[in-house]
């Protein structure tokens, strides 16, 4: 009896003290591991950014209050904790457990890699986060001084292609440009200039549907015999009616190249994709009107009249850019004020429900920018560049 009232009484008296001090010896630890820094990008410390200006995301977590401070400890004539003041140290608190700290990056023109040290305190601990950024390879084809081309940015199923066309006997113009993705076998964007050069006479759909001849036919949908089998109708991206003129057929015909086309839901592309279009075409001005049409995404996989697999996208989004009053007879990268510019988003999921109206899809080309990845009009000065983008001002493009 005596030795079980000592192991009874031993029992007690350790429930005692784990009552009265609950995390002793364990508080600091578990604290600890309760906080973190990455790089959200990479979801690890290190992190390899592209050449171009871009902004890599550090996540940290923790419980809610916890004071930071995050710091560039080298690389601060390139990489900052703000885009304006080109700062390299910011402080703040977790207002949740978990915080986004954003870096900026100067594109590198430098001609080599190059590395930043990130100095991150959370709470009481610290942590040592590593930016790598490339060197800005530009290939020819997108090294343009062109304001409707996006940042270049490199994969290694995706081809850079502009074709070219006559507009009169003495002037051959840029038809359009495309990020194509072989693997999908559409573009993923394409990206083109409006004016009134480009629409001369009367328009007449020349309908060849065919392959581009710029790439390798095994990589594109075989459109020539009719549409898609496995769903969805052959949507253009570049639009026809955005290309014809009397002197040559070629701008309309390229419109039709397969790798113009993408697998789209029937009733949104007569729908929403259509007033998207028009609306784009109803703002062509004495100066040029910039668009980027693309999609995002994977929904389905369709396949062309040989049975070769098409991706069918999830969404499909254009952005457009011009001078607010169409005649200003400026580059865009020749204007300061943001106010002289005007810009707009339209997003929508590439099926039945988005095909009417279209003030529901309407966003900001910096929205279309964070969902995508792309880095839309770069020529735009970067003073004014975050403001620009930012606009949804549905009355200045007659949406009401």
């Amino acid at each position: 009896m005596n030795g079980i009232f000592r192991t009874w009484a031993l029992w007690s008296v350790a429930i005692a003290v784990i009552a009265l001090f609950p995390g002793c010896g364990s508080s600091e630890k578990d604290v600890a591991t309760n906080l973190s820094a990455i790089f959200r990008d990479s979801g690890a410390e290190t992190c390899e950014a592209p050449g171009y200006a871009n902004e890599p995301r550090i996540e940290l977590a923790g419980p809610a209050g916890t004071a930071y401070t995050v710091a560039v400890v080298d690389g601060g004539n390139w990489c900052w904790t703000s885009r304006n003041t080109h700062a390299t140290t910011i402080e703040g608190t977790l207002v949740s457990t978990t915080g986004i700290v954003y870096l900026y990056l100067a594109e590198n023109t430098s001609g080599q890699g190059r590395t930043a040290t990130i100095a991150v305190t959370l709470g009481n601990e610290r942590f040592t986060l590593t930016l790598q950024q490339q060197d800005y390879m530009v290939p020819a084809v997108m090294d343009r001084a062109w304001a409707e081309l996006p940042a270049y940015l490199e994969k290694d199923d995706c081809l850079y292609i502009t074709h070219y066309a006559p507009l009169s006997s003495t002037v051959t113009a840029r038809n359009f440009t495309m990020r194509y993705n072989t693997t999908k076998r559409i573009a993923e964007w394409v990206a083109y200039p409006l004016h009134a050069c480009y629409r001369q006479g009367t328009y007449t759909r020349t309908n060849p549907w065919a392959y581009d001849p710029e790439i390798d036919s095994r990589y594109q949908a075989n459109l020539s015999s009719g549409s898609y089998r496995g769903g969805g109708i052959r949507g253009h991206q570049c639009m026809s009616n955005h290309r014809y003129v009397a002197y040559n057929d070629l701008l309309n015909d390229q419109t039709y190249y397969s790798s113009n086309i993408m697998p789209q839901d029937y009733d949104f592309n007569g729908g929403s994709w259509l007033s998207m279009e028009n609306l784009a075409t109803s703002y062509i001005c004495r100066d040029t009107l910039y668009i980027v049409t693309g999609n995002y995404g994977v929904q389905s996989w369709s396949t062309d009249r040989s049975g070769t697999k098409v991706a069918m996208p999830e969404y499909c989004w254009k952005v457009l850019l011009r001078t607010r009053s169409g005649r200003t007879g400026k580059r865009i990268d020749q204007i300061e004020d943001a106010s002289e510019l005007m810009s707009i988003g339209f997003w929508a999921a590439n099926d039945k429900t988005s095909k009417n109206g279209l003030e529901e899809y309407i966003t900001t080309v910096a929205d279309i920018e964070r969902k995508t990845g792309y880095k839309f009009f770069p020529m735009l000065d970067d003073a004014i560049a975050e403001q620009v983008k930012s606009q949804k001002e549905l009355s200045a493009w007659g949406i009401n």
